[in-house]
């Protein structure tokens, strides 16, 4: 009886930690559209160092005089983690200062599925019936989305955004193929490479006091603490719980940029939305009610 007590306290302290790490993930537009001069690259740079600093500074309470243990021995599955982390975070900034909250976070969305099929291409993981539908069901959601942005203009906000998910999934199978007990290194790394590639850009790294506070803001709390969270929660929540978990930041960030700028979505933008989110929660919904062997 005291087992399952414990199990019950652990999935809910899970939830609770998944919740709190969508609620600080979906923050980043209502950020990002309350800055008053910075341009991308200086928001990145601050951005990413202050990440670097916050996960060190996790790991160093965690690990102790054991922390840079962490950081030796890192093999290439690690590396990939750290490049497209790094890329990963620089495309999410200008994704979101080139197109809409709601498209850019409905794309990034489709990345369990994205992450399926290269699960199945390099890990050799079966991908299921049920998989293959959500999949093209959300990409059928995509087109219309990205379609729609590029008859308007908006052809490289799209097509940034576009590499997100990529960059994300190809995160996911390298974490899959790593035999770490925790990523948090390749996190805190990934971060210094985005630092360095929006170091190449920046010309000038004096910005006003506001601009400062919101660009560490999302550094530390918006995607530090976010991603803090999301990896302490995982470990107590079935993985088909964590990705319907993982629909309130989509729901909720282009909700924050509404309610505080008025910033409203495109009917295809809704519509694009719509069949993703249908897709993914009758995915998940699925996956709780009938759990699959395969891991996708």
């Amino acid at each position: 009886m005291d087992i399952l007590t414990t199990d019950r306290k652990h999935y809910h302290l899970g939830i609770l930690l998944l919740v709190g790490s969508a609620l600080f993930l979906s923050t980043s537009g209502i950020a990002l559209r309350s800055i008053e001069q910075a341009n991308g690259w200086q928001i990145l740079f601050y951005r990413s160092i202050a990440l670097s600093i916050t996960v060190f500074l996790f790991l160093t309470y965690q690990k102790r005089r054991a922390v840079l243990d962490e950081f030796r021995g890192l093999g290439w599955n690690d590396v990939v983690m750290i490049i497209f982390f790094g890329t990963g975070m620089v495309a999410y900034v200008f994704a979101l200062l080139y197109i809409t909250v709601a498209n850019a976070l409905f794309i990034l969305s489709s990345t369990p599925f994205i992450a399926g099929i290269l699960g199945w291409i390099v890990l050799r993981e079966r991908v299921t019936a049920r998989t293959w539908f959500a999949i093209v069901v959300s990409m059928i959601g995509l087109v219309i989305m990205v379609g729609s942005g590029m008859a308007s203009g908006h052809i490289l906000g799209n097509l940034i955004a576009m590499y997100i998910p990529i960059a994300y999934a190809a995160m996911i199978v390298a974490v899959r193929r790593s035999k770490r007990e925790s990523m948090l290194s390749a996190v805190c790394l990934g971060g210094i490479v985005a630092a360095s590639l929006s170091a190449l850009f920046v010309a000038d790294y004096v910005l006003t006091p506001r601009d400062l506070w919101i660009s560490v803001y999302l550094g530390v709390f918006q995607v530090g603490v976010g991603f803090t969270l999301m990896v302490l929660g995982t470990r107590f929540v079935p993985a088909a719980q964590v990705g319907l978990l993982a629909l309130v930041e989509p729901v909720l960030a282009p909700l924050w940029v509404w309610l505080g700028f008025g910033e409203t979505p495109t009917a295809a933008t809704l519509l694009g939305g719509a069949i993703i989110f249908s897709a993914i929660v009758a995915y998940s919904i699925l996956n709780i009610l009938k759990p699959q062997s395969s891991n996708y």
